[in-house]
Order: C-alpha cells, then structure tokens, then sequence
C-alpha cells in the first residue's frame, strides 16, 4: 500500500530537479546573449551617445530575463535585483570608450556575463530560502567590482561636473539599497530607501567637495589601469571607501551588531581614506 505514494514523490523529485536545470540553462543562455549585445559596444559605428542608449537597451532586455527567472515565488522580484546589471551596463559602455585594447574588453565583458549569471543565481536561491555562508562573500564582491567599475568611469569620462555628482549619487543610491535589501539581513525596502538616500548624499557630498577643491588637489582620476594599480584611480578608490564605510555604520547601526572588530574595521579604512584625501592636498597651488 506504500509503494504508490513512493513512486509519486520520487517522480516529483525528478521533475523539481530537472526544473532546476532548466532554469540554469536559461540563465547561462541570457548571459551570453548579455555579452554578445555589450561586444557591440565597441563597435566603431557607433558614438558615445549610442552606446550609451544601447546600455541602457542591454538593462531593458535584461531585465525580463532576470524577471523570467526569479519569478515563481510568494515574494515578487523587487527592484534589487535588477541592480547588478545596471550597474554593470554603465561600467561597460564607460569602458568602451576607455580601454584601447579590444581583447581586455572582451575579457570585461565576458566577466560581466559571470558576473550577470552569479548574482542572478544567488538571487534565485535567497528568494527560495536556499542562500548559504558563502553566498554573502560573493554577492558583496559583484557589488564592489561593478560599483568601482561604474565609480572610475563616472569620474574619468569628461561629463559636466553637475552631471558627474548626479551620476555618483544615482550609482552610489543604486548600490547601497541593493546592499541593504540584499546583503545579509533584508531591511525593509522603505527604511532601505532612506538609508540609501543618506549613503548617497555623504558620497556626493564628498565627491562635490573634491571638485570644488580641485586647485589644491591633486587627484589622479586614472584610466583602466586603476582595475591592476593601486596607486591609480584616487577619486574612484575614495568614493568607494566612502560608500564602503558608511554603508557599513548604516547596517550595523540597524542591526545593532557593534563589536570591537567591526570598529577597527571601518576605522582602518577611515584612516586610508583621509590619507589619500591628505596626501593629495598641495598646499600654495
């Protein structure tokens, strides 16, 4: 009398497995789609303008890929995570136009449909209650790759300094809600809202203040070599700390987990921070 009841798990054992894999295939196909459509991108028919409308045509057939994906939960797919992809849309179509060598962009772009493919998957699992340890770590380092990336395009291109504030504070706003709705315990997107606000206002404000005191300081805005040196790219690397630091308070302040490492933690790269911002100041300029 057990048997038939037996045999019907294990047939939808079989199905739910193989949904799955079905679901990664897809996922690996709107990936390299994604790259096919962003090698376009260097193409030299096009102008700055149209590769920046393009860009933004790679985030719209991204999206109802990624919404194809997600979806078949309680909880509909929210704005987070959309985020990567945008952010990294922006990176490329900066790049584009910054990196001569046309076999390092490929390998940008081909590391942008990893990219595109991991966080897409580490989405799905969380939305299913699957996420493990290890997924945190890697959702924070697609987070940093492609918000460094959108920083020291932003603040190489020649964008007019109104626009470039705006860009950093739209960037900087993007990343930090996702972090918040994401990145370990999920805040509640209003309260992830007003916190990405403030993250975004301290980054901007810090960004207009290096502008405003470019006769005395002497920031270096870099160019792709910023993604292999350490001493290039000063401006981005400073609104990346910034972001970093104060993202960090935020969250730990809400979640009220305070402790004597994660103090040390942020003071250590407060410390980095107002050293690059001290060690540009060229007094008598």
């Amino acid at each position: 009398m057990k048997l038939p009841p037996l045999l019907s798990e294990r047939v939808v054992t079989n199905d739910s497995a193989a949904g799955a894999e079905r679901d990664r295939s897809f996922l690996i196909f709107a990936g390299i789609v994604l790259v096919a459509i962003a090698l376009v991108f260097k193409s030299e028919l096009l102008g700055p303008g149209q590769v920046w409308a393009l860009a933004l045509g790679l985030v719209v057939i991204a999206a109802p890929a990624l919404l194809a994906y997600l979806r078949g939960t309680e909880e509909f797919p929210r704005i987070e995570h959309y985020i990567p992809v945008a952010l990294g849309a922006t990176t490329l179509a900066g790049l584009s136009l910054l990196v001569p060598e046309r076999w390092k962009y490929l390998v940008l772009t081909v590391t942008f449909g990893a990219g595109f493919i991991i966080a897409a998957r580490l989405d799905y699992l969380r939305l299913r209650a699957f996420e493990k340890r290890g997924h945190l770590v890697l959702q924070e380092t697609i987070l940093v790759l492609v918000l460094s990336g959108a920083y020291l395009v932003v603040v190489t291109l020649p964008f007019n300094p109104i626009l470039k504030l705006l860009w950093i504070f739209t960037i900087t706003f993007l990343a930090s809600y996702r972090s918040f709705r994401i990145n370990g315990v999920a805040i509640a997107p209003r309260r992830a809202f007003i916190f990405a606000l403030f993250v975004g206002q301290v980054v901007t404000f810090l960004a207009w203040a290096i502008t405003a005191l470019a006769l005395y300081l002497v920031v270096n805005e870099g160019t792709f070599a910023v993604m292999l040196l350490v001493n290039e790219g000063t401006f981005a690397v400073m609104l990346l700390f910034a972001w970093y630091i104060n993202r960090g308070l935020v969250r730990h302040t809400v979640e009220d987990s305070f402790t004597r490492n994660v103090v040390l933690e942020y003071g250590a790269f407060a410390v980095v921070l107002i050293y690059l911002f001290v060690s540009s100041y060229q007094p008598g300029r």
